[in-house]
C-alpha cells in the first residue's frame, strides 16, 4: 500500500509543477460534454424548409402538398413553378428539398397512369436528408393511398373493401434505447467516452515535462515497483471518475437523454475504462521527450480515433486490419460497453468482450510503462554514478 501511495503522489508532484493542467484534466472533459450536446438539443429536426414545384397547378396537386405540408416535419415555404427560383433557394440552403409535381398529374391519374412525384433532397446534410425522405415519401404514399381508397369505393360501391385493399397492413415502429429517435440520444453517449479519454491522453502528456524534472522514484523490489506504476493512475482514474458522475447524472439528465444504467455496474466498468487510458497515457508520454512532441502526435491520432469507436460507422463494417487497430484504442471497447450498459440497460454478461479487452490493454501498456521506467530509471542512476548526470 505504502508503494501504491508513493506512485500516486508521483503524479501528483508533477501536476504541482504545472498546475495551468488541471484545468484540462479537471474540468475540460465537464466542459466538452456540456456544451456539445446543446447544438442537438432539439433532437430531431421539425418543420424542414422545402419547395414545392408544383408543374400540374391542379386540384389534385394542390392536395397532394396539403398533405405534404401537414407532416410535422415538413413545411413547404414556397408553391411557385419556377424551377430557377427553387434551385436557387436549394443552392442557397434556404429549403432542404424540393417537391417536384409533374405536369398532367391529374391527367394521368385519370387515364390510370402512375404518375412520378420527384424529391430533390440536400443529401449533404446526411440526417436532414434522411428524415426529409422518409417524412416526404410517408406523405404521398398516404395521399396516394387515400386517393386509390376513394377512385376504388366509387367503382366498386363498397366503401370498407377499399380502405383494406389500399392499406391490407398496419405497421407500428417502437424505437428502442432512444424513444425521441433524436441524433443526440444517438451520439452524446458514445462522444462523453471519447471526450474521457482524449482530454486524459492530453493533460498526461502535458505533465512529461513536469515528469522529466523529478528523479524517478520506483521501488527497486518487483512487487513494489508494480504497486507503483498502478499508484501512478489513482489520481486520474478518481479525478474522471468524479467528471463522470456529473456528466452521467447532471448533464445526461439536463438535456434530457436515455440513462437507464445502474452505477453498481457502470462504475467498475467506466474505472476499468479510465485505468486503461490512464496507463496508455502514461506509457505515451514515456516515450516522448517533452510534452512539444506528445501533443502533436495526440492531436495527429484523435480524428482516427474517432473514427474507430465504433459509433459513427459500425466497426463490423470497418476493414479487419482497421478492425483490429481499434481493440488497442481503449475508447472502442469503452463505447461499446457503455452503451450497452448505459442505453440498453443489460448486465455485465454482455459486455465480456469490451471488458476482457480492457482488461488485457490494462496488462499490455501496464507492463510497457513499467519496464520502460524502470530502464529510464537504471540509466539515470547509471548517469548519476559516472557524473554525467545532474537531477535537478
Amino acid at each position: 500500500m505504502k508503494a501504491l501511495f508513493a506512485g500516486a503522489r508521483y503524479e501528483i508532484r508533477a501536476l504541482l509543477l504545472a498546475p495551468a493542467t488541471l484545468l484540462i484534466l479537471g474540468g475540460a472533459a465537464l466542459f466538452y460534454s456540456a456544451i456539445y450536446p446543446g447544438p442537438y438539443s432539439p433532437q430531431a429536426y421539425r418543420d424542414m424548409p422545402i419547395y414545392a414545384l408544383d408543374m400540374d397547378n391542379s386540384a389534385l396537386s394542390r392536395q397532394l402538398l396539403a398533405h405534404i405540408d401537414a407532416a410535422d416535419l415538413l413545411h413547404i415555404v414556397d408553391r411557385s413553378a419556377d424551377p430557377l427560383a427553387a434551385r436557387r433557394a436549394l443552392e442557397a440552403s434556404e429549403v432542404l428539398g424540393i417537391v417536384e409535381i409533374p405536369a398532367g398529374l391529374q391527367r394521368d391519374l385519370v387515364r390510370g397512369e402512375s404518375p412520378v412525384v420527384g424529391l430533390l433532397a440536400n443529401a449533404g446534410y446526411l440526417l436532414a436528408y434522411s428524415q426529409l425522405a422518409d417524412a416526404a415519401t410517408d406523405a404521398v404514399l398516404e395521399a396516394g393511398g387515400e386517393l386509390g381508397a376513394v377512385a376504388f369505393a366509387a367503382t366498386s360501391g363498397k366503401p370498407a373493401l377499399a380502405a383494406v385493399t389500399q392499406a391490407p397492413f398496419q405497421l407500428k415502429v417502437v424505437e428502442l434505447f432512444n424513444p425521441g429517435g433524436g441524433y443526440a440520444s444517438f451520439v452524446v453517449p458514445a462522444v462523453a467516452m471519447v471526450i474521457l479519454q482524449q482530454t486524459m491522453l492530453i493533460g498526461l502528456g502535458l505533465l512529461c515535462d513536469a515528469r522529466r524534472q523529478l528523479k524517478t522514484p520506483m521501488p527497486s523490489t518487483w512487487g513494489s515497483a508494480i504497486a507503483w506504476t498502478l499508484g501512478r493512475n489513482l489520481p486520474w482514474v478518481g479525478i474522471y471518475l468524479l467528471q463522470f458522475l456529473v456528466i452521467r447524472w447532471i448533464i445526461f439528465p439536463v438535456y434530457h437523454l436515455p440513462a437507464v444504467g445502474q452505477a453498481v455496474e457502470l462504475l467498475p466498468f467506466l474505472a476499468l475504462f479510465l485505468l486503461s487510458v490512464s496507463l496508455l497515457g502514461l506509457l505515451v508520454a514515456e516515450l516522448f521527450q517533452s510534452a512539444e512532441d506528445v501533443i502533436p502526435f495526440l492531436l495527429f491520432t484523435s480524428l482516427p480515433i474517432v473514427f474507430l469507436s465504433g459509433f459513427s460507422w459500425p466497426l463490423e463494417s470497418v476493414p479487419a486490419p482497421l478492425r483490429a487497430l481499434s481493440y488497442l484504442i481503449p475508447s472502442s471497447a469503452g463505447v461499446q460497453g457503455f452503451v450497452r450498459l448505459n442505453q440498453l440497460g443489460v448486465g455485465f454478461e454482455s459486455v465480456v468482450v469490451p471488458l476482457i479487452t480492457l482488461a488485457a490493454q490494462c496488462i499490455l501498456y501496464g507492463g510497457i510503462l513499467f519496464l520502460l521506467t524502470r530502464r529510464r530509471e537504471r540509466l539515470q542512476s547509471l548517469s548519476t554514478q559516472s557524473g554525467l548526470f545532474r537531477p535537478e
